[in-house]
Parts: structure tokens; sequence; C-alpha cells
């Protein structure tokens, strides 16, 4: 394979073409080709009609290095690739070894004492001559084809998890022997919190300069600006070495911004710090409905951390099940039910209740009603209760993302609020300190 190596990432279904399904595909697959080094020209999503699969590769052979496509291997009627493939080939398609057999005990687990249907068990098959690629994650397999012009084409299922799998487990290290060497680069992904992306962007703008090594790119997703970083070797450098020594110069820009690296998450690197200290954690929580303890309880092991969790969105709930005075929360001239004063109430009494190290409490106005003058909507307060501390955030999230997005916002800053008390990092804006 060339320096100059082109691929080209296709999105079979008209599912995607017609929005019913977002492709979460695509990416996925063009961020692994580059870190194989090829350049990627072209991103297309196709239907399922008769004979566009084939259109599409007599385009393309010859014309690109690698064709890698997701989609279009499944059990139904629209399922055209393996046949259009076969075709376009023209070789017949054969059984894989053992395949239809595995096909015919997971078809009959659901439906017990009936045989599969052909349609079903072609998922066992593929062209002649063409490679075959597992798929443990799922019943369809992929395939690797060396196409007439010498192209190199690649087919995965369509289900994201199984696209993975696939290319994890399978298709990556086939198509490294089919190209007979790969100059792999290395590729990161550093994360910040409660950072806008122009103030990422102007703490490393000298480093995003176009055709630099590595190449740099920043992207933002609600609360979280991701810097994405893709070294080749240089020098007397390997790929990963250039990686590294851009790791470090990072880590130093964007302390305390930058949390976390790659597929790490933020609740994840809360897990694994309250892991180390064998501490615990308790949620409360009104206007995020449980949005925090679910992100808490997507990480493997979070249930050494975290045991007790409530959603008390009305007031009395807050009341019977906290001991947060509803003095505060309605009586004459006290603060009402979203200030820093019923946010502390909320977090020490999850943590008294559940005989907690942490406490955290979430009180707000996600709206898009019930705002007002002095609270307009988004307006939200964090309470934290820990060892020796007690603090109180008041955090205006951004209303034009809507109810879902100030209660995602609320989320990820919850979680900032806790890391940064738990390493002892500089407090977010607008932290009022209590400390008991």
């Amino acid at each position: 394979m060339t320096s100059a190596s082109t691929a080209v990432v296709l999105s079979i279904g008209e599912e995607l073409l017609d929005g019913r399904v977002q492709d979460l595909n695509a990416s996925f697959l063009a961020t692994q080709l580059q870190r194989l080094g090829l350049r990627v020209i072209g991103v297309r999503t196709i239907g399922d009609q008769p004979g566009e699969m084939q259109t599409v590769l007599s385009e393309l052979d010859g014309r690109v290095d690698v064709i890698v496509s997701s989609g279009g291997l499944g059990p139904t009627a629209d399922d055209r690739v393996r046949s259009e493939v076969a075709d376009f080939l023209q070789q017949p398609l054969d059984e894989i070894d053992g395949a239809l057999d595995e096909l015919q005990s997971i078809y009959q687990r659901v439906r017990p004492g009936q045989n599969a249907p052909s349609f079903f068990l072609d998922q066992g098959r593929i062209p002649r001559g063409c490679e075959e690629l597992a798929n443990p994650a799922g019943t369809a397999w992929g395939f690797l084809a060396r196409l007439p012009k010498s192209s190199c084409y690649v087919a995965h299922p369509g289900p994201p998890r199984e696209c993975q799998t696939v290319w994890k487990q399978a298709a990556k290290s086939q198509l490294i022997t089919a190209l007979g060497s790969v100059s792999e680069l290395a590729y990161g992904l550093f994360h910040t919190a409660s950072i806008p992306e122009s103030g990422v962007e102007e703490k490393v703008r000298d480093l995003l300069r176009l055709g630099g090594n590595p190449r740099m790119g920043i992207t933002a997703r609600g609360k979280q600006v991701t810097l994405s970083v893709l070294a080749r070797g240089e020098g007397d450098l390997s790929a990963e070495q250039v990686l590294q020594r851009m790791a470090k110069t990072l880590e130093q820009r964007l302390h305390p911004w930058l949390w976390g690296r790659d597929e790490e998450t933020l609740q994840g690197v809360i897990v694994e710090e309250l892991l180390h200290r064998k501490q615990c954690l308790a949620i409360a929580e009104s206007c995020t409905g449980g949005r925090l303890a679910g992100a808490i309880t997507s990480v493997p092991g979070s249930s050494q951390v975290f045991q007790y969790g409530w959603v008390c969105y009305a007031n009395r709930a807050k009341a019977d099940e906290l001991g947060v005075s509803l003095e505060l929360t309605e009586g004459i001239g006290g603060p009402g039910a979203v200030s820093a004063e019923v946010a502390l109430a909320m977090a020490s009494g999850a943590r008294k209740q559940a005989n907690a190290d942490w406490g955290i409490g979430i009180t707000g106005i996600a709206g898009p009603g019930g705002g007002t003058e002095a609270k307009p909507v988004g307006t939200v307060w964090i309470g934290l209760s820990g060892p020796s501390t007690e603090l109180a955030t008041l955090r205006h999230q951004w209303t034009r993302a809507g109810r879902q997005g100030v209660q995602q916002g609320s989320v990820r800053d919850a979680l900032e609020i806790l890391r940064r008390t738990l390493l002892q990092l500089p407090a977010l804006p607008n932290q009022a300190h209590k400390v008991g």
C-alpha cells in the first residue's frame, strides 16, 4: 500500500436515506481507516434497490484502494449486499463452515421445533473466493473480497455494535493482510468539561495549524469539548511517541478542564476515583429526573460506589424522603425549591439517608415553562455534601438546547463538580463554599 492509498465508506439502507435511523457506522469506519493511514475521500449513503450496489461497485472499483460498507447483510428481503456482490463477481454463494448449523440453533431457540427459512440461513453464506468475517455479536457474517479491478471490498453488518465487533475482531487484521502493509497511525481523543469550544480553541490554536503532525480537530457536544489527535511517525519517533508527546502538551495547556482520554467517560472517571478511595455516593435529583443516577450506573462496577438514589420532583417528596424543610421550598420569604439551600439540603439528606461519603443534590428549571425573571428557565443549583465539604453551585444552562439539553448539561456539571472536589482542583465559577 502506498502513502496515497484511498478509501470510500458506504452506508447501506433506505432507513438511513429517509432519516428513520441515525448512521453511527460511517464515522466509526472512517476513523478506523484513517488510523491505518488510508485517506478517506468519500462517505456515501445508498439505498437497497436492486442493482444499486453493483452500480456503485462498478463506479469505485479500480478508482480507490479500499471500499468499506455497513448494512445490507441481514435476513430481510431488502438485504441484498451478499447476492449483489456475488453477481458482480460472477460467483455463487458458498456456505461458511459451521455457520448454517449455528444459525439453525439460534433460530430454534426463539422458535422451538421450527427449521430456519433459507433467507435466515443466507446470513451464513458469502460469495465464493471471499474471506469470511465472523460476527460474534450477531447473526450476519461479514466478508472481504478482492474486486476485478483490484479494489479491496469489506462488508460489515449494519447494527453499530455488530459493525464495530466485526471490524475489531476480524476485518481490521484481514484488511491489513490484504493490503500487504500499512503505516498505522496513532489516534487519541482528549476530553474536557465546563469550558466552551472557543476557550479550548484559544489554548491550542497554534497546535491546530493545517498540515501539522499530529493532525488535530476539535468538536463540541453539550458541555464536552473533545480534541482528536492523529499522529504519524516522525524521524526517530514512532506514531505513538508523537501522540504521547502531544498528550503531555495538552495536559499542561488544558489543566484543570481535561478529564479523560479515548473511550473514557466522565462518570467512569468518577467511579474509578471513588473505587480507589473506597467511598460511596448517594444522589438526589429533581429537574434531571434520574439522569445522573443513570450516568453513574452505566459504568461497570458502579454498584460498589452507588447504592442509593432518589428522584424527588415534588416538594413533599423532598421533605418526606430527604428531610428538606418545607419552609425552604414553600415558606413565605424562603429561598424556594430552586436554590442553593435546597440543593445542599437534598445533597446532605441523601448522604445521611444512605450513610454515604458523598451526596449530590440537583434542583432547577429545565423548561420550557416554569421560569421567572428572577429564576429563568435553565437555572440549576447543584449541591455537594462530603467529608468536610458543603458547597452549592449555580449553573445557568444554555436554554436553546431545550429541556434535554438543560438536563444533560446539569448532569455533566454535577459530575465535574464532584471530580474537581475529589481531586482538589480549582472550583467551577459560581461555586459558593460552606465548609462544615
